[in-house]
């Protein structure tokens, strides 16, 4: 009994040698392999590892970005609504862009496209940035078989009529050691482009706000109407819903109709007061 106690102490400790030798090769491959690389065939891992690097920063970005659009989206183009005034309707709030102030001057807060860029900006800052470094973690799965050496990263976002374009400017330095020497190879990335017709949306809400701070013009009927007509083309793929929560105050729903592969609809909502 006891000599087959021993030996199977002695397979298991076995086992855990060869388990922890092939934990030790996987994790140090890369390094033993390194040294016995020519400057050449270094250079070509790292030129390997570029548009799968790339691809990933691009994927993180669009995984971060796209849910914080959606509720600038839904906040009439406010990331922070801080002081905002909204109304309440249908289990959603509702941003208040339009209204009469003391004197009964009509107040438009809906913020220009260039605004709506700066408060993408705020999401960065607030959580965007720590959303991005937490999906890449570190860029462990590429540090397998390179150096990576990263500069500053500057995201801009680029509101277009039919999409959003976030140039993403972001230096790195990939290195790999070789037998005598050290390979390097200096990139950036690539633009991340959302399929949300932000400018397109934009403009609609613009056309309505436009109208509701002039006296006695009200969106919908005429205007409505003759927006639909002078603007085909900026509204074959959206659909608008104006909902009135009383005679004076209505919520605007505005909602794109997706029309490429991989698109979904995107809603831009507002409300107005005209008390």
């Amino acid at each position: 009994m006891n000599s087959k106690r021993g030996q199977l102490t002695i397979i298991i400790i076995i086992a855990v040698i060869i388990v922890a030798l092939g934990l030790l090769t996987y994790f140090l491959w890369p390094k033993i392999s390194s040294a016995l690389m020519s400057q050449d065939q270094a250079s070509r891992v790292l030129s390997s590892q570029i548009e799968p690097l790339r691809q990933a920063v691009s994927d993180c970005v669009e995984e971060a970005s796209i849910p914080a659009f959606e509720k600038m989206g839904l906040n009439s183009g406010y990331y922070d609504t801080t002081g905002l005034s909204t109304f309440y309707s249908t289990g959603k709030n509702f941003i208040v862009v339009m209204y009469k102030d003391a004197s009964k001057q009509r107040i438009n807060k809906l913020p220009a496209l260039n605004q709506i860029e700066e408060q993408y900006q705020v999401f960065l800052e607030t959580e965007g940035n720590s959303q991005i470094d937490k999906c890449l973690n570190n860029f462990a799965s590429f540090k397998r078989n390179m150096d990576i050496e990263v500069s500053p990263r500057i995201i801009t976002p680029l509101i277009y009529n039919d999409v959003v374009v976030l140039s993403v400017d972001w230096p790195m330095k990939l290195s790999k050691k070789t037998i005598s020497d050290e390979a390097v190879q200096n990139i950036n990335q690539k633009q991340v482009m959302l399929l949300i017709p932000l400018g397109y949306m934009w403009q609609t809400a613009n056309k309505i706000v436009d109208c509701e701070t002039q006296v006695d013009c009200t969106y919908e009927g005429i205007a409505w109407d003759q927006d639909n007509w002078n603007n085909p083309f900026r509204l074959q793929y959206i659909t608008k819903e104006a909902r009135n929560l009383n005679k004076d105050q209505v919520v605007f729903i505005l909602e794109s109709i997706p029309y490429r592969p991989n698109e979904l609809p995107y809603q831009f909502n507002f409300a107005i007061d005209r008390t």
